[in-house]
């Protein structure tokens, strides 16, 4: 069985038949379960964040200054802590997991929480 083989999609390509393809199934199953985990703790912490730039009435680039010092520094508590500095046991593709799939969906959940507690505030 060849595990290196990938379908168009980029998803490997396994046969069914065989007692390691479970095991590849069964990682693929966690890699998904560790990627939903992360992205609803990223988004908690976006509207938190946002909500707390909001109320100390933080405007323009300061504000995404803030979203962004936070962001990384939660990408970096995240793989030092959870992952024990070596989260490419626990995802696919590291960089592009952690960092980039998410980025705009975090950032516009901040913007929609940090606009909102500015209105209220301000």
């Amino acid at each position: 069985m060849s595990v290196n083989n990938v379908d168009d999609n980029g998803n490997p390509v396994v046969d069914l038949n065989s007692a390691t393809s479970a095991s590849i199934l069964q990682n693929m199953d966690n890699v998904n379960y560790n990627k939903k985990m992360y992205v609803n703790v990223m988004d908690k912490i976006s509207l938190m964040s946002g909500t707390v730039t909001g109320i100390l009435q933080y405007e323009s680039l300061t504000g995404f200054r803030n979203f962004f010092i936070i962001y990384f520094g939660c990408i970096i508590i995240y793989i030092l802590f959870i992952c024990k500095g070596k989260p490419s046991r626990f995802y696919a593709n590291v960089f592009n997991d952690l960092v980039f799939e998410h980025l705009v969906r975090e950032l516009l959940g901040f913007v929609m929480a940090w606009t909102f507690s500015f209105a209220l505030v301000g």
